[in-house]
């Protein structure tokens, strides 16, 4: 039983990693069908893959990195068209922290009284834990920038609420 279930698993990630449409999170190819329409918007295959790669392995995979750089784009673009001119915003930015390495963060916030916040995003299972090895290691060390995580579904999913929330920690 417990062999037919992890062939089952397997054969589940390979179908959700390799969609033959490479959708961004789910088609009629991997995971839709006329059975589950009424859940078509809940449907996400690089979740299913990260919840199956855990099930099977007991560890979590790094999340996909070009949906992670198009999610944290998104919400970048979001920040700017918001801004009212209170908060500086650096996509990409290098920060210096003492004891690390100089680190790209993937958006970096600076109030008006010079308080800086690193943003970033999280996996889907992993909440305010950031989806970037880059990143959990600067937030290890660096004392002096604060950091803003953001589960990558709710940048998906509702994107207006992500940014209200980041706006919100910043004290705005």
């Amino acid at each position: 039983m417990v062999e037919y279930g992890t062939e089952l698993f397997q054969l589940a990630l390979r179908l959700v990693k390799a969609c033959p449409e490479n959708c961004d999170t789910s088609c009629y190819r991997c995971l839709r069908s006329f059975k589950n329409k009424f859940e078509h918007g809940l449907l996400d295959r690089h979740v299913a893959a990260e919840l199956l790669e855990y099930l099977l392995t007991g560890t979590l995979p790094e999340f996909d990195e070009e949906r992670l750089r198009n999610s944290t784009a998104l919400l970048y673009r979001d920040l700017l068209r918001q801004d009212d001119g209170s908060i500086d915003f650096k996509a990409g930015a290098t920060v210096k922290v003492a004891g690390a390495k100089d680190t790209e963060v993937p958006i970096l916030a600076v109030t008006k009284s010079g308080k800086q916040f690193a943003i970033a995003l999280s996996g889907p299972l992993t909440t305010d834990h950031p989806a970037e090895s880059a990143m959990r290691e600067l937030r290890e060390k660096a004392t002096e920038l604060q950091f803003i995580v953001v589960n990558e579904l709710l940048v998906r999913g509702n994107l207006p609420a992500a940014t209200r929330e980041i706006r919100q920690r910043l004290g705005d």
